[in-house]
């Protein structure tokens, strides 16, 4: 019998290894065959069952997770299920980087616009991400995830400011300046911004 669970990166990697020891355990039985020793082949019918009652679980749930676009909602090959288990999980941490976002607010009457702004962008990425193609899926999730993204930078600079190095610092203050500007880079750095 299947029960659910959730779908992420960790879902996919126990898949593989339930995978890959059946295989394991298929190539045992395969030699003990081949050397005429006495084999119980139930255990390994079963093994096999549940294999294919976890994927095909895993396929229903995939029909139904908001986190897919509808084209991407139907997989019932492994490698593919694997796959959208990952997205999923990388989709999520995008979504939580950017929920973060929109908390953040400014104390000084003069940033208000710009955080106004500022959480306009916040929420248009946020809605590509969850109601968007799949092509508007991926790119929000480059445009939030990514080494250069201003969101990234942001995030950083508002969660582990102390954990960043000089020139990582450096960058983001220069790519929070260029995106969303001064007025929101500094209320950042003089922490106005919370």
């Amino acid at each position: 019998m299947y029960m659910s669970q959730d779908l992420t990166p960790q879902t996919a990697e126990n898949l593989q290894l339930r995978i890959r020891d059946l295989a394991t355990l298929m190539t045992r039985v395969a030699e003990s065959l081949h050397q005429g020793d006495p084999v119980e082949l139930q255990h390994l019918a079963d093994e096999i069952g549940a294999v294919q009652t976890t994927v095909q679980g895993l396929s229903r749930q995939l029909e139904d997770h908001p986190l897919l676009a509808d084209s991407e909602r139907y997989v019932t090959r492994v490698s593919d299920i694997i796959e959208s288990c990952k997205l999923i999980g990388t989709r999520q941490e995008a979504i939580d980087q950017l929920k973060r976002l929109q908390l953040v607010k400014s104390f000084d009457q003069n940033d208000h616009e710009a955080f106004g702004q500022l959480q306009d962008r916040v929420g248009a990425v946020l809605h590509s991400l969850t109601n968007g193609s799949v092509e508007e899926r991926r790119q929000a999730m480059t445009n939030v995830l990514e080494d250069q993204s201003a969101f990234k930078a942001l995030y950083e600079m508002i969660n582990r400011p102390e954990e960043l190095s000089d020139d990582r610092w450096m960058e983001a203050q220069g790519i929070i300046t260029d995106t969303f500007g001064r007025n929101v880079a500094l209320a950042v750095i003089r922490g106005r911004a919370r």
